[in-house]
């Protein structure tokens, strides 16, 4: 990292939020010392990173009215987004063509994601008091351990404003009986700051189902309750404390997808019938950092603990109850030195991790002891960032990853090349390890980590003094060991199992930003993926070979009005048909291609007070993101929000 483009490290880590803020306030093509919080194991400015990424302001999805984090990730380049159900349902997201547990989910750095089945469901984030979205794209494991061997995203929440106080809010209404109310209180003294923020959405929703005895009437609603809160504080200049805790308690109803035993003619359909998903989530981080020899090395000892309740019902009654914990602390020290004209910024980790899972049937734990190192140089305009972790699990075998990537960016012209190449591993789930019902599926004690491999190279070229950004990327790698359903013959039940061969998976990503007016902001991503299976060669599911978006933002009236449209294209995709049963190989069907289309507008009738409006799935396209299961037509919505 050039120490000479950024401030001193302490300094980075305390006020990377205050320049997200001040980024995504300006509307302005990125700067120098914009930061890249995820970039590292420490902020790195986003011009010194090789890694590929990108950013979702906060102004982004206010312009956009995107109501959960997985609409604001269509835009994202390598980013597919699959909902198998009603707002709010179960949502996945994949990127690189990688399966949804291969990424690694943080939210103002804790790991979400439940450790039973190693995926965050990402129809449980709401957009509420969002600062900004960071999305990493290739294997970051030697950075953040297991599940990261596809990428990261991190959702960072607003902080606390020093010696000020504001007051937000926002209530919505709309189509399928939706209603959203959100507030938040953001303040602070001279030496501590402190924010607060709670979102309420709800909806009756509509049908997902596709088969037999529909229901005149029956819908498929959902209720999200989101609290969060963070706060920070200097009890000298050199010592600080810090930390974030967040609960969010939801009720998602869907419907039964039918797999008799003996197949019959309701295979495979989604049937109306009377589920509900009851889950609970809690999540606290708490940090202790010291600066020493003028901020050039930095401590910081960390603790970070999750739990994830969930609780299936049919018709009243359980069918399978599932909760897992998370227990992670870490010691990290960072120091930045200089020789000559080389800046370097050396840092080590040290971290223990404790997972547990108890299912309806059984209860089991497991640990795993980090060690990981990562080294930055900076000379002129090469920036060099390299990273090495070993694992040393307690349940299967330890696993060794590293990552190395550069950015050099020609002066005259302003042409930043950019590239990686790191290995990254994905540890084998509860479920997959150990099985979650003896009557259906069974755990495998025998499976390995996944190991996925992977370099990328692209350019990034500004013009007219960087009102427009083009860049390119091409990515090719292939994953090893990949964990796939299989049959146990014994048992005569699914298990899982390592797949032979090497899953490949390679593309191209195309990303514009645009500036033509002061008022005018454009961005549009294209995305080519290719993702086989190794063992059969057959096209991964629910990753489509074609994706592409496009956004638009136009403020009119000396910036009181804003229009936005945005549109997401998703190619066609291969699912799985579960027309002759659940056991044995499915076969696959292809999923019609289709475009969203968004509009919002809004305007502000005071400074204090903003009307806006905004129509989704304009076009009122038909169409299905999981094989069978039905999603929402044409919707409008209208609210206001208010600023303190």
């Amino acid at each position: 990292m050039t120490m000479q483009r950024r401030p001193h490290l302490a300094a980075a880590l305390a006020i990377a939020p205050a320049l997200a803020a001040a980024a995504a306030a300006a509307q302005e093509p990125l700067v120098l010392d914009e930061l890249l919080v995820t970039g590292g194991r420490t902020p790195i400015g986003v011009t010194e990173t090789g890694r590929a990424y990108t950013v979702i302001t906060g102004d982004q999805l206010a312009a956009q009215g995107a109501r959960y984090v997985s609409d604001a990730l269509r835009q994202v380049p390598g980013v597919a987004v699959s909902r198998g159900g009603s707002l709010g349902g179960l949502t996945q997201i994949r990127v690189r063509g990688a399966e949804s547990n291969q990424v690694l989910v943080l939210i103002d750095g804790v790991e979400v994601a439940p450790a039973g089945n190693g995926e965050l469901d990402f129809g449980s984030l709401v957009v509420a008091d969002i600062e900004r979205i960071e999305v990493l794209r290739g294997p970051q494991s030697a950075l953040f351990g297991s599940n990261a061997a596809a990428g990261v995203i991190q959702i960072i929440t607003r902080r606390g404003r020093r010696d000020d106080l504001a007051f937000r809010a926002r209530v919505e209404g709309g189509s399928d009986g939706t209603a959203l109310a959100t507030a938040s209180l953001a303040g602070g003294g001279d030496t501590w700051d402190a924010a607060f923020s709670a979102s309420m959405r709800r909806a009756d929703g509509f049908n997902i189902a596709t088969g037999f005895g529909d229901r005149e009437g029956e819908m498929d609603g959902d209720m999200n309750l989101t609290l969060n809160a963070k706060g920070n504080w200097d009890l000298t200049e050199d010592f600080a404390l810090g930390g974030v805790i967040r609960y969010v308690d939801r009720n998602s109803e869907t419907d039964d997808q039918s797999f008799p035993f003996p197949a019959d003619a309701t295979s495979g359909f989604v049937i109306d019938s009377d589920d509900v998903n009851e889950s609970r989530d809690v999540s606290l981080g708490l940090f202790a950092r010291y600066e020493m020899l003028d901020d050039a090395l930095v401590h910081q000892l960390r603790f970070d603990f999750t739990d994830n309740y969930s609780d299936a019902l049919s018709d009243g009654a359980s069918t399978f109850r599932n909760e897992s914990r998370r227990y992670k602390g870490s010691y990290q020290g960072s120091y930045a030195f200089e020789t000559g004209p080389v800046s370097h910024l050396v840092t080590g980790l040290a971290e223990y991790e404790q997972e547990e899972n108890e299912a309806t049937t059984a209860r089991q734990s497991r640990t795993l002891f980090g060690l990981a190192g990562e080294y930055r140089g900076s000379i002129g305009g090469f920036d060099l960032q390299a990273g090495l972790r070993n694992d040393f699990n307690d349940e299967f075998e330890d696993a060794l990853t590293f990552s190395v990537s550069g950015s050099y960016t020609v002066a005259p012209t302003g042409t930043r090349l950019h590239g990686s190449v790191g290995r990254g591993v994905t540890n084998p789930t509860f479920f997959e390890q150990f099985g979650f019902s003896p009557d259906f599926f069974i755990g495998n004690p025998s499976l390995e980590p996944e190991r996925t491999f992977m370099w990328d190279l692209g350019v990034e070229q500004p013009f007219l003094d960087g009102r427009l950004v083009l860049d390119a990327t091409y990515f090719r790698g292939k994953v090893t060991d990949e964990i796939i359903s299989g049959f146990d013959a014994d048992a005569g039940l699914t298990t899982s199992v390592n797949a032979t061969g090497e899953s490949p998976r390679q593309g191209v990503e195309l990303a514009l930003t645009a500036f033509p007016t002061d008022a005018l902001s454009i961005t549009a991503s294209y995305t080519y993926t290719l993702a086989e299976e190794g063992s059969t060669g057959r096209q991964e599911v629910r990753r489509p070979r074609h994706m592409a978006a496009l956004d638009v933002t136009w403020g009119f009236l000396d910036g009181r009005g804003r229009l936005n449209v945005n549109a997401a294209y998703n190619g066609e995709q291969r699912d799985l048909d579960f027309s002759d049963g659940f056991f044995g190989v499915q076969p696959l069907v292809t999923l019609d291609d289709y475009v969203l289309l968004s509009v919002q507008g809004s305007y502000k009738v005071t400074e204090n007070v903003e009307l806006y409006a905004r129509i989704e799935n304009a076009a009122n396209v038909d169409y299905q993101e999981v094989y069978r299961f039905e999603t929402q037509g044409v919707a409008g919505f209208a609210g206001i929000r208010l600023e303190f």
